[in-house]
């Protein structure tokens, strides 16, 4: 409390005893009800204790980090992998919000597991680049759509030293980061298939 504030306090203080010496020393309770009121009206009537006002919380507004155009989206991706904009799009649809993977399904491996990884590489390093988290659902619902999703894919995923799967075992969408080791797999992977 500043030295203003306390000295005003101490005015309506004196303010609300004088108030209440009316009633006498008989009734003591009386006499404290009445003051107790007397000083919450003074203190609520403009009359009160100058105060510091509590600091405000800065509410920012959420940073609008979205790569606005397709354009921005494909030149990130170009940067992020190293290849030519004009050859993302065969790798990658980013017209929308989402990007979505359009690689022919033959440049797959056949296995299974092998395909669940270089998705995932694909899918992480796009997201990345584009500046968007990654969920296992990304990977899951890419994985899926290239046919090779089974029962061991969490298993796939969490065993790959490139990502870094987070967030509890058996939830439905964990976050997936990727290690620096995963970018520089994901490059030549992505180069590889746009040759």
């Amino acid at each position: 409390m500043t030295t203003d504030a306390g000295s005003r306090l101490g005015e309506l203080v004196a303010q609300a005893r004088d108030a209440v010496s009316v009633l006498g020393d008989e009734d003591t309770e009386l006499r404290r009800i009445a003051f107790e009121r007397v000083l919450d009206h003074l203190l609520g009537n403009g009359n009160g204790v100058v105060r510091a006002e509590p600091a405000r919380k800065l509410v920012e507004e959420p940073i609008d980090a979205v790569l606005g155009t397709a354009q921005q989206r494909v030149d990130a991706a170009a940067r992020y992998f190293d290849i030519d904009p004009e050859r993302v799009r065969e790798l990658f649809d980013l017209s929308g919000d989402e990007p979505q993977l359009v690689l022919p399904p033959d440049k797959l491996p056949r296995d299974r597991a092998a395909a669940v990884r270089e998705i995932a590489l694909l899918i992480g390093g796009v997201r990345t680049a584009v500046g968007l988290a990654t969920g296992t659902s990304h990977i899951r619902q890419a994985v899926s759509d290239y046919q090779k999703l089974d029962d061991d894919f969490m298993t796939t995923l969490g065993a790959m030293d490139k990502v870094a799967v987070l967030g509890k075992p058996g939830s439905r969408n964990r976050l997936v980061r990727m290690r620096a080791i995963g970018a520089e797999a994901a490059r030549p992977l992505a180069q590889r298939l746009v040759a």
